[in-house]
């Protein structure tokens, strides 16, 4: 499963809710690309880590932790992310008034950070590949 290429489209959709004034699920699509870059790495390095099952960020990002630099910017994310993945799905009523353009906004812009990580921090080795593939 390439689950990078599979980020792109929540990524692509939050920023068009937003656009659209769909703030909440603009921040659910945000989450969602989080979600799946973060496994994008951990699917690489450990496959069959039963993290991939779940939306445990924080937890995703301690097993990466085990492979490649820690990022304190990037901890923190994580856990906002995997907070607002559940909210923004299930929220109530009362909830909805969190969801604004600002954090709308935040989110897309935490969602390319962690892509930026993956991008950056977390490449791929000759030898990571070469375990996966053979």
């Amino acid at each position: 499963m390439d689950y990078y290429k599979l980020s792109e489209e929540p990524l692509q959709s939050a920023k068009i809710n937003k656009d659209q004034g769909l703030y909440r699920m603009s921040v659910c699509m945000s989450t969602l690309a989080i979600d799946v870059l973060l496994k994008s790495v951990l699917f690489r390095i450990a496959p069959d880590n039963n993290l991939l099952m779940g939306h445990n960020h924080h937890g995703m990002i301690i097993k990466i932790e085990s492979k490649y630099p820690p990022n304190e910017n990037i901890r923190h994310i994580a856990k906002l992310s995997r907070k607002y993945f559940k909210d923004s799905r299930y929220s109530n009523t009362e909830t909805l008034s969190v969801f604004t353009e600002n954090l709308a906004s935040d989110f897309i812009g935490y969602a390319e950070c962690i892509k930026d990580y993956v991008d950056s921090d977390c490449k791929a080795t000759i030898d990571d590949l070469q375990k996966r593939f053979g």
